[in-house]
């Protein structure tokens, strides 16, 4: 009688086990249908709003069909209509067109803008990041629309590969107002322009040209019936960070200047970058037009520092190479060449009573620069008397030394001595009692 009881109740706790595992996966299989339930009302809602879009789409290029060709002349629209309860942005364009494929061509002598292109873009807040609902078509304006006093101006701008630069606005004052953006091509065509002269104006992305200066007011013109084509280069800059070492006792140590110079082949003239007579570790050179070959960097602020000027063989290392990329910073470090000063309070190296003079100041003038306002550059002497970072640009320099009560100085003293030794240096010592070049009082 007790087995039979003890089976019974086993068998009521494996019911019980089956009834809560039934419970689970009726639970589960619920949650899968609501989530299919829901996910389909999504998508029919999605569905729903794409129709609408494309609707609304077509609607609107008739609208445009009906504009007159003037009107319809480089236009772009932005307005919200709402379809219940839902806001649609509609963005509509009109550009015109070189050709019938509906693709805007800047190639030099392409024909004339005989055609416009008419496109419809419909979002909505829950399209999230599907595609935009998109409905164009071609425009050709009637015989006589466009006047045979009126041509058309094709700008593209393109960037240092070549390729063409998207969404720049474009704008244009002179015989008629104009304005537009750049397509995928970096190509806006304006057509049914009045014949004569115009300046185009750039904004949008942030550019450079090939010297580093920003887009400025560009000078064309439009020729009757025919279509003038403009490219212009420009590109997002990038930066070039120079650092600089020098040799002291033979051993290479962190340096510092207070200028570079770059250039590269691509631009017209050589630029400075930093500010002279003020000397940090780095010196950032920027905005910079990311060339596909190196820019050449080495210290100083005029040509005239140039370690390769004079036909002089290039020291290793004294003219840095960097590759500029778009919104990119390019490190190079560059060799100066190292003035071994030191100031002596004495008449001359066999005076028993000469001694460093620390604290002299110490005034530095570049002879290869601006002859009107020369580069000087001022330090304090250290506790052996010589410069406390010895390194320089390549130059020839006009030294000046003084305690505050006599001072000596020296004309056209080259750095380094010996060009194609840089590591040598120039030794430079000066005598604050030599009676015959030291004076009264501090440096002029």
């Amino acid at each position: 009688m007790r087995r039979i009881t003890d089976r019974i109740e086993s068998e009521q706790g494996s019911i019980v086990i089956e009834v809560l595992v039934s419970a689970v996966l009726l639970t589960i299989a619920a949650v899968g249908v609501f989530k299919a339930f829901d996910a389909g009302t999504r998508l029919t809602g999605e569905q729903r709003h794409r129709a609408q879009a494309h609707g609304l789409a077509q609607a609107d290029l008739a609208r445009l069909r009906t504009m007159r060709i003037s009107a319809l002349s480089n236009l772009v629209q932005t307005k919200v209509v709402r379809v219940q309860d839902t806001p649609y942005t509609i963005e509509s364009a009109a550009i015109f067109q070189t050709d019938s494929t509906g693709t805007a061509s800047c190639d030099t002598g392409s024909a004339s803008a005989d055609y416009i292109e008419i496109r419809s873009t419909i979002s909505w807040p829950s399209i999230g990041d599907r595609p935009p609902v998109v409905v164009q078509s071609l425009v050709a304006p009637p015989n006589g629309s466009i006047s045979t006093k009126s041509g058309s101006l094709a700008v593209q701008i393109v960037n240092a590969e070549g390729e063409g630069i998207e969404n720049v606005v474009l704008t244009g004052t002179g015989t008629k107002a104009f304005s537009g953006l750049t397509g995928p091509n970096g190509c806006a065509v304006f057509g049914n322009l009045p014949a004569g002269q115009y300046t185009l104006e750039l904004s949008g992305p942030v550019l450079y040209d090939e010297n580093g200066k920003a887009p400025q007011p560009q000078p064309t013109s439009v020729v009757a019936e025919s279509t003038n084509t403009l490219v212009l280069q420009y590109d997002q800059p990038g930066d070039i960070e120079a650092s600089f070492q020098t040799y002291v006792k033979g051993a290479l140590v962190p340096s510092s200047a207070d200028a570079v110079m770059i250039f590269n082949s691509g631009m017209d003239l050589a630029k400075a970058f930093g500010t002279p007579g003020t000397p940090h570790e780095k010196v950032t050179a920027t905005p910079l037009f990311p060339f596909s070959s190196a820019y050449a960097v080495y210290a100083g602020t005029c040509e005239g520092n140039n370690p390769a000027q004079g036909g002089e063989s290039v020291p290793a290392g004294t003219v840095g190479e960097a590759i500029v990329s778009a919104n990119g910073t390019t490190p190079v470090t560059v060799l100066l060449p190292a003035l071994y000063l030191t100031v002596w309070s004495g008449t001359d190296a066999e005076d028993p009573e000469n001694a460093p003079v620390a604290g002299a100041v110490v005034k530095v003038t570049d002879t290869k620069c601006d002859e009107e306002k020369p580069v000087v550059r001022a330090y304090t002497a250290n506790a052996q008397g010589g410069l406390p970072d010895p390194g320089l640009p390549f130059s020839t320099y006009d030294v000046c030394a003084t305690d505050g009560e006599r001072h000596i100085e020296a004309s056209g003293v080259p750095v380094p001595f010996t060009h194609e030794d840089v590591e040598a240096g120039t030794e430079l010592d000066v005598y604050l009692e030599d009676p015959v070049s030291s004076e009264p009082g501090p440096c002029p």
